[in-house]
């Protein structure tokens, strides 16, 4: 509870936090980098269930994602949150399966029918790919990510927003729905559109949801696209739910998955909810705000450093010879070594990078030079399994007593979706039998491969996970993990380094741009600046995704608290031999003209051999 007020002692000198951690209406938050929306939304969160909202209410907070439910959830059991009923903390996808049509869907009598039984990536990606050799589509000419965003953007509601479609795509769309429903599977837009249907229709639905949830909120609004907003515009308009949203149309960049700005704007001005915009940057000094805002190509942002006020930035515009490799040689050969001349320890210093390609490169180069590093996202975070194995071995090592709680809870969910309910008797055995087993499996402490093993077989997870309904990814994942860890990057690890991973420990950090999002470091250094590479030359006409990658150029520069570096190559070879000539990004230029007449502190270096 200390941190609960202490945190609540530093909103009170900032208005606008204070204004939405005190509001009692539905509000929505335009939260820009830096400026504490986490910390503000789970103080309301505090607030709510212990001043506003009596048992058996509660409320739901809905997530982007796996992990960052589970950081909230960490965030308010430090802050002395005691576990409580009808409190959901989740993803949306989680929470319409597991608060919607689970307890609901049996009394729906209209005539669409939904299946749990969620399909695999894999069983997608092949039911795709046949589509379009029926179709004669060529593997390159349309992305499931193209499609599954057409679908996101064509669900009818109450929204304005008008995106583009393609009429291609769309009807791969129209195709694709047709076998899901005939292979009786379902996937998690058509779980978010079940339940939308579900909520529209039956007053029943509502009545009971808005009991049992006076409040929703939201995280990371600008991220979810329009299913999650139009469930939450039915809940404004058909039931007394209040919303709480928190989020940044400036940093969404995830169009590939159905985000756009837009939806955003539209819940902050046409649908009646109190607007409240948080302009304080507590991470980064003024030079790195105002920086950013020419990222954006907009001038109309008023952000202000909220600390290091009197602090300049760092910004290093660094032309290499030829290709990736001379730009990982300079990161590990000159700037990581005078970061640390500098007394800039590793672990606050990031890489920023395109994609998993020039990752593994970078990666070849580290561990060639021996710096130790982590890459920050973990891959395999959309596994709630895989993450309890973690908790688990994070448990164990770290004797975080917390943290128990969460372990056996999660277990005794897999019992009863595996045999159903269990009274209080036997699960208070099973929980038991389970601190024995992953207490006893500390003797494995030094290899990771035998401890999974051991784990594994002492709970015997691989049968229970085959027997569960709709568990199939997530066997799969087990299995994927498994051999990791027997023959793959995770052989030589101990229980320790498993543990830890994505939680840098005098590391450097490696990350997609992608991925960046959230994290802030001292230091932090962008590769492959060149024209054609960032924007991509596929996307350079088509000006939606150019603004998409000037908001992703935005994140990362708002990732530094002081330092910026960007690298590029003036020369790289074709596949067929020949040398070409590569050009800085508009980006590159955009940000060099900026900081010369800002007056920035800016060094420029190109390489001659």
């Amino acid at each position: 509870m200390d941190i609960y007020k202490e945190k609540l002692a530093l909103i009170q000198k900032d208005a606008e936090q204070l204004l939405a951690y005190k509001t009692n209406q539905s509000t929505v938050v335009k939260a820009g980098p830096g400026s504490g929306k986490t910390t503000v939304i789970t103080l309301k969160i505090m607030k709510l269930l212990t001043e506003n909202i009596n048992e058996p209410r509660g409320l739901a907070c809905i997530t982007y994602s796996k992990d960052s439910s589970k950081e909230f959830s960490k965030r308010l059991h430090n802050m002395g949150y005691q576990k409580r009923e009808n409190v959901y903390l989740g993803t949306v996808h989680s929470f319409c399966i597991s608060q919607v049509i689970i307890p609901y869907s049996k009394y729906y009598r209209g005539p669409e029918t939904i299946f749990l039984d969620i399909i695999s990536q894999t069983e997608k990606k092949k039911l795709f790919n046949d589509i379009l050799i029926e179709k004669g589509i060529g593997e390159y000419d349309v992305r499931i990510e193209e499609m599954d965003t057409e679908r996101s953007h064509s669900i009818i509601g109450h929204s304005n927003v008008f995106v583009n479609s393609n009429e291609l795509v769309r009807d791969i769309a129209s195709v694709y729905e047709k076998r899901l429903k005939e292979l009786h599977k379902s996937d998690f837009i058509e779980i978010i559109k079940y339940s939308l249907t579900l909520i529209r229709k039956e007053e029943y639905v509502r009545k009971c949801l808005e009991s049992k949830f006076p409040w929703i909120l939201v995280d990371e609004y600008q991220d979810f696209g329009k299913p999650l907003h139009e469930l939450i515009l039915a809940f404004l308009k058909f039931t007394n739910i209040k919303i709480f949203a928190v989020g940044d149309p400036d940093q969404s960049i995830y169009g590939f998955n159905g985000a756009h700005p837009d939806y955003f704007f539209e819940l902050y001005e046409n649908f009646g909810l109190l607007p409240i915009e948080l302009k304080t940057n507590y991470r980064s000094n003024q030079d790195i705000i105002d920086a950013s805002t020419v990222a954006l190509d907009i001038d109309d942002r008023e952000y202000k450093a909220g600390n290091r006020t009197d602090e300049k930035a760092e910004f290093h515009f660094i032309s290499c010879k030829q290709g990736l490799d001379d730009q990982y040689k300079y990161v590990t050969e000159t700037i990581i070594p005078d970061c640390l001349n500098e007394d800039i320890p590793l672990d606050e210093i990031c890489v920023l990078v395109k994609d998993k390609y020039v990752l593994n490169g970078l990666i070849q180069e580290m561990n060639y030079s021996s710096i130790p590093y982590h890459v920050s996202k973990f891959e395999f975070a959309k596994s709630d399994l895989v993450l309890w194995i973690k908790d688990c071995a994070y448990w164990l090592t770290e004797n975080d007593s917390g943290l128990f709680e969460a372990i056996s809870s999660y277990w005794i969910k897999l019992l009863q979706r595996k045999g159903g309910l269990l009274p209080n008797r036997i699960k208070q055995v099973e929980i038991k039998k389970l601190y024995t087993i992953i207490k006893q499996s500390i003797e494995h402490k030094n290899s990771f491969t035998n401890w999974l093993i051991h784990l594994i077989k002492k709970l015997n997870l691989e049968k229970i996970m085959s027997t569960i309904e709709d568990s199939k990814e997530e066997l799969d994942y087990l299995t994927k993990l498994k051999k990791k860890a027997i023959e793959g990057e995770f052989e030589t690890y101990n229980l320790n380094q498993f543990a830890r991973l994505g939680r840098p420990d005098g590391q450097v950090s490696l990350s997609t741009r992608h991925s960046s999002k959230g994290l802030e470091y001292e230091v932090v250094i962008m590769i492959g600046m060149e024209k054609g590479v960032f924007p991509d030359y596929r996307i350079e006409s088509i000006q939606e995704k150019v603004n998409e990658d000037r908001r992703l150029f935005f994140v990362c520069i708002t990732r530094a608290r002081r330092v910026c570096y960007l690298l590029m190559s003036n020369q790289y070879i074709s596949r067929n031999g020949n040398p070409f000539t590569r050009y800085p990004s508009i980006f590159w230029k955009d940000l060099l003209k900026a900081c010369e007449d800002n007056k920035f502190v800016t060094n420029r270096v190109t390489q001659n051999y």
